[in-house]
């Protein structure tokens, strides 16, 4: 079932936990991929979006995602039901980029926490597509990973936007036909720009993904049968070195719309998703390869301020002397 089909569907099917009428709709600002558009929902406290609703990834939401192992689900969205949205109520629907109306996902806005997030959104896997897609969809996926860094990688990149001060809107952007652009080679430089402010790398934020990434594989490891199929895998780190909050990152499985235990023929499918962890391991070389360009690039920048710093001693002495 695609999102047109989905979203004139009528609430009262779906455990909706939310009144329309209680919230206000807005563009999401920080959507960097995903066809689907996002709406920022305003549940007073809690800052939450909302997706159109995907029966599969209802399904997965509210029943399958409890079989995954408990610490892997720190690592997916909180969420938070169903709501309906009816088309022109209130006004702000009428701001959005495509008046949309039914059933939305409501789930928790990983990026309410930060003051300046750098965001990057990273579809997984080796395989892009799963048994209940149409024959035609099904082998364009296939050529498009072909095709693209999917294939040798497992990742690809499917949006970009981090703060840099280079760039002349402080942004620095790329979407996900950009994406498909990169090779298994110049993919290296995205990650770069990603973390790169205009002057140095994040290497601290750099790391603390890692830490989370290299968790995220031994957890994957143990999701029997499990495919995350066209999922993604989103990026998010502080950019406000003012924010007692530098360094914070977050990282999170999103899109499971294609999410599936068995194949299309009912057969249960065996051991962990090989395609998704080839994504993920690649992730771990590609930014482990930042990490050290980053502490060279640092390396160099001290030496070159206890350099100055001892020319100005030496002046110093020698105006004493004088």
């Amino acid at each position: 079932m695609d999102n047109a089909t989905c979203v004139e569907t009528s609430a009262a099917q779906y455990s909706t936990q939310f009144r329309f009428e209680e919230h206000a709709v807005t563009n999401f600002s920080y959507q960097v991929g995903g066809r689907a558009e996002i709406v920022s929902l305003n549940l007073g406290e809690d800052k939450s979006i909302g997706k159109p609703l995907n029966k599969t990834e209802y399904d997965f939401y509210e029943t399958a995602v409890k079989s995954l192992p408990c610490n892997l689900q720190d690592y997916i969205p909180c969420y938070r039901g169903v709501v309906e949205i009816k088309n022109g109520k209130p006004a702000t629907l009428q701001r959005l980029r495509t008046k949309r109306k039914g059933c939305y996902i409501v789930l928790e806005d990983v990026t309410s926490t930060f003051k300046k997030p750098s965001i990057m959104d990273l579809k997984m896997g080796t395989r892009q597509y799963s048994d209940t897609m149409p024959p035609e969809k099904i082998a364009r996926k296939k050529k498009r990973s072909l095709m693209t860094t999917s294939n040798e990688l497992g990742v690809r990149v499917a949006g970009i936007r981090s703060y840099n001060s280079t760039e002349s809107c402080g942004h620095y952007h790329m979407d996900k036909m950009q994406g498909r652009e990169l090779t298994t080679d110049s993919i290296q430089s995205a990650f770069r720009m990603f973390f790169f402010d205009g002057n140095e790398i994040h290497v601290a934020a750099i790391e603390r993904i890692l830490q989370k990434l290299r968790n995220i594989i031994e957890l994957i490891k143990l999701c029997d049968s499990v495919r995350l199929y066209c999922c993604s895998l989103l990026l998010v780190y502080e950019s406000d070195k003012t924010a007692k909050l530098n360094y914070k990152t977050d990282i999170r499985i999103i899109d499971f719309a294609e999410f599936q235990t068995q194949s299309g023929d009912g057969v249960r499918y065996d051991g962990p998703d090989e395609g998704f962890l080839r994504g993920l391991e690649s992730l771990v070389r590609l930014l482990g390869n930042l990490v050290d360009v980053g502490n060279v690039k640092t390396k160099d920048k001290i030496m070159k301020i206890e350099e100055e710093e001892e020319g100005e001693e030496e002046d110093d002495e020698d105006g004493e002397k004088s």
